[in-house]
């Protein structure tokens, strides 16, 4: 998968993109039943399967105090973008300059001149630009003239209710982790390369792993039973902490911290796969 941080020139060699844009945190059920439709356009009309995703979340931007709870990280969103067949994702850092482009603007240097958007998802609430005045009839309009179509992304429901991101936190902050992986369409994981903590755990006879959680909030927090896939060629029975740490240290980082009993051997550097079993 290629990431995009600064989309110029990005698709060299190729005729274009077929794209959709959005947030996208957990890749739920609908939003991998979007994914494959853009992959599928893509592979029929000979484009680029991409996913234009802003960072930091823009309302984190516009309000420095506001935490988002994810329901997963950059890299398990990444990979589960990749899992659907998607070859390309743009990471277009969210600044002042960005935010002040108006909605033909952004339609015009970023989905057409730079990411050579051919065919576009959105869903019928989608905003853009400047005071977020672009809306999905005026994203159609503009197509006509920049040379992409726009097409509404269909809902997915489960149980009779629109399958959203915020159904999945909502699940998530009650230890609801049926109802989150039925959402999800998989089982809740974290996935990162171990890397050194303060090591207080090893001190008390308890070692753990330590995984980097890219987000300033977690949707899940707390005492975890999980499986630990990529120790050894099994998945591993766990425990584990998500969360900050206020007995210990006073920095807000999110930190996952994961003890494998009868487990010995130098982890640091592997990339390992955290599945939550039980909250």
């Amino acid at each position: 998968m290629k990431i995009i941080r600064r989309p110029k020139a990005t698709l060299v060699g190729a005729p274009g993109a077929a794209l959709t844009i959005g947030n996208f945190d957990g890749v739920h059920v609908g939003h991998q039943a979007l994914l494959r439709q853009v992959s599928a356009t893509a592979l029929q009309k000979g484009l680029t399967p991409t996913v234009v995703t802003l960072a930091p979340h823009p309302r984190e931007w516009f309000n420095p105090q506001f935490k988002l709870p994810r329901i997963n990280t950059l890299r398990d969103r990444l990979l589960a973008m990749q899992a659907c067949g998607i070859e390309q994702v743009c990471i277009l850092p969210f600044s002042q300059s960005v935010a002040q482009l108006s909605p033909q603007a952004f339609a015009s240097n970023i989905l057409a001149d730079q990411l050579q958007a051919r065919h576009i998802w959105v869903g019928d609430d989608f905003r853009f630009g400047a005071g977020r005045t672009g809306h999905f009839d005026l994203l159609q309009v503009l197509g006509k003239t920049l040379n992409f179509e726009v097409h509404h992304i269909p809902q997915v429901t489960l149980h009779n209710q629109r399958v959203s991101s915020s159904q999945i936190r909502e699940a998530l902050s009650q230890g609801n982790l049926k109802g989150a992986s039925q959402l999800l369409g998989r089982p809740l994981s974290y996935t990162g390369r171990v890397v050194y903590g303060k090591q207080l755990g090893r001190t008390l006879g308890f070692p753990t792993l330590n995984l980097r959680f890219s987000g300033r909030a977690s949707a899940l927090t707390g005492i975890l039973a999980v499986w630990v896939h990529g120790l050894e060629a099994r998945a591993l029975p766990a425990v584990a902490s998500l969360g900050v740490r206020p007995t210990v240290e006073e920095s807000e980082e999110i930190k996952l911290e994961v003890y494998v009993p009868n487990w010995s051997g130098n982890a640091y550097g592997k990339c390992v796969a955290v599945e939550v079993a039980h909250h």
